[in-house]
Parts: C-alpha cells; structure tokens; sequence
C-alpha cells in the first residue's frame, strides 16, 4: 500500500499513540513526518471519560502536541450526535468527559434524580461510580419517554490493573431493564465519528485511512465507514488478530506498531 496519496490519517489513542502513560516508539517520529508532509490527522477514541484538554495535556507531556480540534472523543461526538436533535434535559450516566462535552454544547445535563424533569435522552457511557440509584433514575426517564443513546458498547476497559467493565456493560444494565437497546451507538465500529471527520475535512473516503490496535472497533469502523486500514500488533493488536474471521473482512495492513507506517511513503 502507497500512503503517499493519502490525505487523512486517523489513529486509535491507547495502543497506537500511546499504552497507558508511555507512549509507542516512534509514534511522535510518524506524526512529525506527518505534519511536515501537510498531511491531515485526527485521534479517534471511544473513551468518553475525558475532556479532550485532558487528552491534549496527556499527549503533550509525551512531546506530542495536538489540538483540541484533532481529538475526536465519543463524548464529544455525541454532543454533535445531539446538536441535531430537537432540545431538552439530559440525563447523563457518565463521567466528567462526557459531561463537560455536553454541557460545553449547551444542554441541560441532569445527574441527579430524574422524576420532576421533562428529559428528552438517556446518555450512557463509562461510569466508574455506576450505582443502581443511577440505573433506577435513567429507567425511569425511558419510562416516561425520553430517548436512549450510548457513546459506545465496549463490554471491557484494558487497564494497568488488567481487564476493567467497560461502557458496554452499563448500556447493557439499562438496555436489560427497560427492554430496549440505544436508538444509537455512537463509537466504534459504527461510522459516525469517522463520518464525521471526514465531513468536517471535506474529504472522500477513498483519501482516508485508520489506524487502530481492535479489529472489532477501529477496524470495523474503518471498514463500515469505506476507508483503508492498518492494524497495529501494539496495545491489544496481537490478540484482536485472533478475531480476524476467515471469511474476513481483512485489515488492509498489519503492522507491528505505528513506527512502521513510515515505510509505506
């Protein structure tokens, strides 16, 4: 594969950029290479916990500078998702990403107990204080009608501690009580983050390309969304090979990290 002709790159953050707080050998090389060639490319994560700040602060303390505008967050998105829709109170299940993001957009978010409030949509993402009270409060919104929305369905959150729930398994806990699924997922695999950077860039697919360690998610998105893509052996690459089915669809690359991205120029 030739990358020359491509105009956007699109990299997964935790296990292409970066693992945990170290960032990948060389990855600051190919971005540089990248800046210095007036090539476009964003950070796609479906981490809605953090604020995108925080995420630019995170990468600068590895020597990577990024804008806000190249951080593309679940949260974030789904902040955008919602800008399109008619207005009202939010009920959140989430963290202080998610929150900020939605806020900043200029919804009502509501944490609290949900029974004197007209809200419009359930949010569900990552929430490491997830209670029943929280459950109860978001069944009761649905229950009166409000809409159902997840920022991703990510069953697991790989830690330094090992393998933590994910949002998924929240959006499960509500999907199982109110016998409903989300009326949208907005992370990967589907398309709509990616849509959305290629909307936002006004370029086609066919001069985008995305790089990410999960088959099931960066991959899949990739592949749904009619761009080229690159599997990456770090961070979880390895064992996402695994998930490859036989049939495929198939990576268009399987590198052993980011660096050697620079070897397709």
């Amino acid at each position: 594969m030739n990358l020359k002709e491509k105009q956007l790159f699109i990299f997964d953050l935790d296990g292409v950029i970066y693992l945990g707080n170290e960032p990948i050998p060389g990855a600051k090389k190919v971005l540089d290479f990248l800046t210095t060639n007036k090539k476009k490319f964003y950070y796609l994560t479906n981490n809605s916990t953090k604020t995108r700040t925080q995420f630019k602060e995170k990468l600068l303390k590895m020597g990577i500078n990024a804008s806000e505008q190249q951080i593309i967050t679940s949260a974030y998105a789904t902040a955008k998702y919602l800008q399109r829709q008619p207005v009202g109170p939010i009920y959140v299940i989430g963290e202080i990403g998610l929150i900020n993001e939605l806020r900043t957009a200029g919804f009502s978010v509501i944490t609290e107990d949900t029974s004197n409030e007209q809200i419009k949509y359930v949010v569900v993402g990552l929430d490491r204080n997830f209670t029943y009270q929280k459950l109860a409060y978001a069944l009761t919104a649905l229950e009166r009608g409000a809409k159902f929305i997840a920022t991703n369905a990510d069953p697991t959150l790989p830690t330094e501690y090992g393998i933590l729930p994910g949002a998924g398994s929240m959006v499960a806990a509500l999907s199982t009580a109110a016998n409903i699924s989300p009326m949208i997922i907005i992370g990967k695999p589907n398309t709509f983050m990616v849509d959305l950077i290629l909307n936002q860039e006004k370029i086609p697919p066919s001069q985008a390309i995305i790089v990410g360690d999960r088959y099931t998610t960066d991959i899949m998105a990739g592949i749904n969304a009619n761009i080229k893509t690159i599997l990456v052996k770090s961070g979880a690459g390895i064992k996402e090979i695994k998930l490859i089915p036989p049939s495929g669809p198939n990576p268009d690359l399987i590198l052993n990290s980011i660096a050697e991205i620079l070897n397709y120029f």
